[in-house]
């Protein structure tokens, strides 16, 4: 077996928030997972192979993509909104917010969504819009929010993406907010993008004079773009970004808001009987994943109340200790994953801090249970239909 086997790809990866990052992400070939070896094949490595092989796994499960039902369920919604919005320009297009508390996810599902609505845009209508080759067909225009958002800022950033003159220093200083809007419009209309995809939109305080301009600015935006407009965030209601108001400063606020369609992300639940069924159905979906060489089936799912009590049902804690988990079980060839190697992982403190609790909280929900099953059973009612109510 040669080294070359299990190299991974050096580039470096560019920021999504550039068109050249952003057709990079969206259209590089879908990574494929190393071979899971023996540990006779192991052993039989050179140490120059098992560094390569060990390097493309430890890439595989950092870019692990899981399609959750919840994940589904938003693409559907998202398409539904894309599809309709086939309006005249003299009409204002609906948008689709994304609001849910940190780390669940919200970032991906955009990019995800984004990914597949970019390649199905270059399928039906191609790579470039003209015959020479001259005007690039950019389906999708990504964009991150900063800290503080101004109308000027904003424009910046989509003209930024496109990587347009103006956003030359000397440029931007002597161009006058109404000329940047145009000049992002005619960015959006010249390379026929018909999705701009907004993150991290709790940044923009609604209740400053700043946030309430941006809120109308969107609004005109809306109006002046053949594009829909997909936001992401955390706790948009909260922070007044879809609060509906009557005077005032939230009159603006809620004429532009009333457009969006808001998706939630709830978190993870071992309440009841369906909310376990998909939190051992994510886990199976991970198992499924690694490439671990003592990796077994069941390896996750066994251990789903301690995984659950250890991220606090989070997907993005659940990741990063399946993630340094497996990095581990490489590192030291354990090339599995268990209990006593996950407790030597540290995650976020938010995870940390809540575990204890969680778990004594989770050992009397099992306890309780197991003493309905056999209060069940002991009234006559057979095994397999009280553990399925």
């Amino acid at each position: 077996m040669s080294s070359d086997d299990h190299t991974t790809e050096p580039a470096r990866q560019r920021r999504i928030s550039t068109y050249e990052g952003w057709k990079s992400f969206a259209e590089r070939a879908p990574r494929t997972p190393p071979s899971r070896l023996s540990r006779a094949e192991l052993h039989a490595l050179t140490p120059i192979e098992k560094s390569a092989y060990d390097q493309a796994r430890r890439v595989w499960h950092a870019n692990i993509v899981l399609a959750t039902t919840q994940v589904e369920r938003i693409h559907e919604q998202l398409t539904d909104i894309v599809d309709s919005n086939l309006q005249d320009s003299d009409r204002v297009k609906s948008a689709a917010a994304i609001d849910a508390p940190p780390t669940l996810g919200k970032t991906t599902i955009v990019n995800s969504f984004g990914r597949e609505f970019h390649r199905r845009r270059i399928a039906e209508t191609g790579e470039y819009l003209d015959a020479a080759g001259d005007v690039m067909h950019l389906p999708v225009c990504h964009v991150t929010v900063p800290g503080k958002l101004t109308i000027k800022g904003l424009h910046m950033m989509i003209l930024g993406f496109y990587a347009h003159p103006s956003t030359a220093g000397i440029l931007h200083r002597s161009m006058v907010g109404r000329d940047l809007a145009r000049a992002a419009a005619d960015c959006i209309e010249r390379h026929d993008t018909r999705l701009v995809i907004i993150d991290d939109l709790h940044f923009v305080q609604m209740r400053t004079r700043d946030g309430v301009e941006v809120s109308n600015q969107l609004k005109w935006l809306a109006n002046e773009y053949n594009a829909t407009f997909l936001f992401a965030g955390v706790a948009l209601r909260d922070s007044g970004l879809l609060g509906e108001g009557r005077t005032g400063k939230d009159v603006a606020m809620a004429q532009t808001f009333r457009r969006w369609t808001v998706l939630g992300l709830t978190t993870n639940t071992l309440a009841h009987k369906r909310g376990r069924d998909e939190w051992d159905r994510l886990l199976w979906h991970i198992e499924q994943a690694l490439v671990l060489t003592d990796g077994q089936e069941g390896m996750l799912v066994d251990m789903s109340r301690y995984l659950f009590a250890r991220t606090t049902g989070n997907i993005g804690s659940l990741m990063d200790l399946i993630r340094r988990g497996a990095a581990r079980a490489i590192r030291t060839g354990r090339e599995t994953l268990d209990r006593d190697l996950l407790d030597e992982v540290r995650l976020d403190e938010g995870a940390e801090t809540d575990r204890a609790e969680l778990e004594a909280r989770l050992e009397k929900l099992e306890r309780d249970r197991q003493r309905r099953l056999r209060d069940k059973s002991a009234g006559g009612v057979p095994p397999d239909e009280s553990a399925a109510a």
